[in-house]
């Protein structure tokens, strides 16, 4: 083989090598398609469901009687750091300025607001507990939590419209809270699939839903709230110099 024939093959392999390395050099630098695999996890949020505080008629007509305001006053403690319970980011209350003119679920939540410094949000009447159960589902993200104080027989029809049976809760039945029950409270837990995309991709459901009993003793009533009988379980009542309560 010639000289120039030896040269002439060292040339087209080096052609061929530098070909091929500049396609492999393309290849690398070529975007990689991603397979983004769609990640499912759950979210959670919480609603509380409150009974008012105490508040015999005639004695303390649409207000709290001592003894609701000593439960009110006691409910922040509910949210301490000592307990295992999450604060509420929003509270609802029965709209005090509508029919029938009670100022009683409103006040329940006052000292709440304060300690939580957040507002009451009171745009929703008796009658309307479907509307507040779509304002609640329907405008919350994950980890929110909710606190309701509403009007004992009623507390049902707002849970139903939130989705509980009454298979989850007895009181998730409208008129099943007991008349002297003020201590207990529901915790409604509820659940959605969340896909990386957005929070508001689905609805909310519910999971399970539970009593909790506040295990809280009021202060006494005055005695003319007594003679018309409110407090009527003595026993559970303290001898304690009632502070004054202010109503905004």
């Amino acid at each position: 083989m010639s000289a120039d024939s030896r040269t002439s093959c060292v040339t087209t392999r080096t052609a061929v090598l530098v070909a091929w390395v500049a396609v492999l050099l393309l290849v690398a630098a070529a975007p990689v398609p991603v397979v983004m695999m769609k990640t499912s996890r759950a979210k959670s949020m919480s609603v509380f469901l409150f009974r008012h505080g105490e508040c015999y008629q005639p004695a303390c007509g649409t207000h709290l009687c001592t003894s609701g305001i000593s439960r009110a006053r006691f409910l922040p403690s509910l949210f301490a750091n000592t307990r295992r319970l999450k604060p509420p980011c929003k509270l609802y209350a029965i709209n005090p300025g509508k029919p029938p003119f009670m100022a009683r679920e409103y006040e329940t939540f006052i000292p709440l607001a304060i300690a939580r410094n957040i507002s009451i949000n009171t745009s929703f009447a008796r009658g309307d507990e479907q509307t507040l159960a779509n304002a609640i589902l329907g405008d919350l993200d994950a980890g929110a939590v909710v606190a309701v104080s509403w009007r004992h027989t009623m507390i049902g029809a707002v849970a139903t419209a939130l989705g509980c049976t009454a298979n989850m809760s007895s009181r998730c039945v409208a008129g099943s809270w007991p008349n002297l029950d003020f201590d207990t409270f529901v915790l409604m837990k509820f659940q959605r699939n969340y896909n990386g995309t957005s929070d508001h991709h689905s609805s909310w459901k519910i999971v399970n839903a539970s009593t909790v009993h506040m295990g809280f003793t009021p202060v006494c009533d005055t005695p003319n709230e007594l003679s018309h009988g409110a407090c009527t379980e003595l026993r559970r009542c303290k001898n304690t110099t009632q502070q004054h309560f202010a109503f905004d």
